[in-house]
């Protein structure tokens, strides 16, 4: 399966799921609309600050623009293998 990336902003986060939401706007006939998409953390995913230090889930926060390098299971999830913040709220 490839690895892909996208740079977002975070929607929410739900640690007990492991789990990160995430909003993109998408255009539609004049009208914005937003399409959310569900990221369920991998266990073993590096999550990382701008300076490289290694972060847990609970230290993004909503707002936060991550970039998520990803990769689609047999089951058509999303699987976040590693989440790099790139700015804070």
């Amino acid at each position: 399966m490839a690895h892909r990336a996208l740079e977002v902003r975070v929607a929410k986060i739900n640690l007990d799921t492991s789990s990160l939401i995430i909003k993109r706007p998408k255009k539609r006939l004049g009208k914005s609309q937003y399409l959310k998409t569900v990221f369920k953390v991998d266990p073993l995913a590096v999550i990382t600050g701008k300076d490289n230090r290694s972060l847990k889930l609970a230290d993004i926060k909503v707002g936060d623009k991550v970039n998520v390098d990803f990769m689609k299971t047999q089951e058509r999830k999303l699987l976040a293998k590693g989440i790099t913040i790139l700015s804070k709220v």
